[in-house]
């Protein structure tokens, strides 16, 4: 693929998070699971008092006839339009009890806004699941969303509407378990861990690109081009 300084497309990523029930102090009726730990490699490794985590929401769908991705974007662009609210919705896939499901990320600045959200979906013709007790569990997420990121270095680019994202782009997918297994052998031989690590890819005119997404705030450049040499290293000897 040519070189190119900026990107604005569709795209995919690809995480593992561990699932709970969303519990917000009343009942709800449909099934939402809440990342317990969002951004596990990062947060896990942060005082919660110091720097709050974002609450990362998965509204489960139905399966029904007429679900699609498009759907939930032309949804929550008319919840949005029509109430006013600020979130920020996109179509995901999650497993459950060894099923995929459907879903809806949510990220919603506002708590109190969520169950105003939450029905706004179900009334607009998206099915949602009722709820249900799940045991906490790991579920590897499939979220797609739009992309615009500029050029950095060689094959390191920032994203311009998620500051804390970083991309580096490889020639190739990787299997989830083998890059589980680059990212621990990763954090054992930098100078620094405290960052979360993804996979994804993204749509170019006449292929798709495909990237570790690195999750990290207030980073040195050294440390994401030491991270960069180092995982492109791993992964040329695949």
């Amino acid at each position: 693929m040519k070189d190119v300084d900026l990107f604005q497309s569709m795209g995919c990523i690809i995480k593992k998070e561990r699932l709970v029930n969303y519990y917000p102090g009343y009942t709800c009726r449909y099934l939402v699971l809440e990342s317990e730990v969002p951004y596990p490699g990062y947060y896990s490794m942060i005082d919660y008092k110091l720097e709050p985590r974002p609450l990362l929401l998965y509204l489960v769908v139905k399966n029904q006839k007429d679900y699609s991705e498009e759907l939930v974007f032309r949804k929550a662009s008319l919840i949005r339009e029509q109430s006013g609210m600020k979130f920020d919705a996109a179509p995901a896939e999650i497993t459950l009890f060894n099923r995929n499901y459907h879903a809806i990320r949510l990220n919603a600045s506002n708590v109190a806004q969520v169950p105003e959200i939450v029905a706004s979906f179900q009334s607009n013709d998206l099915q949602l699941h009722k709820h249900i007790e799940v045991k906490p569990y790991y579920s590897l997420i499939k979220i797609k969303r739009f992309f615009q990121i500029e050029k950095m270095e060689s094959n390191l680019y920032h994203d311009c509407l998620y500051p804390e994202n970083y991309y580096i782009f490889m020639n190739h997918p990787l299997p989830w378990e083998t890059f589980e297994q680059i990212i621990n052998h990763l954090r054992n031989n930098l100078t620094f861990s405290t960052f979360d690590a993804a996979l994804g890819y993204i749509f170019t005119q006449d292929d798709i690109q495909d990237f570790m997404r690195v999750y990290l705030k207030r980073t040195k450049g050294e440390d994401l081009i030491q991270l960069r040499d180092f995982y492109l290293r791993e992964i040329s000897r695949i």
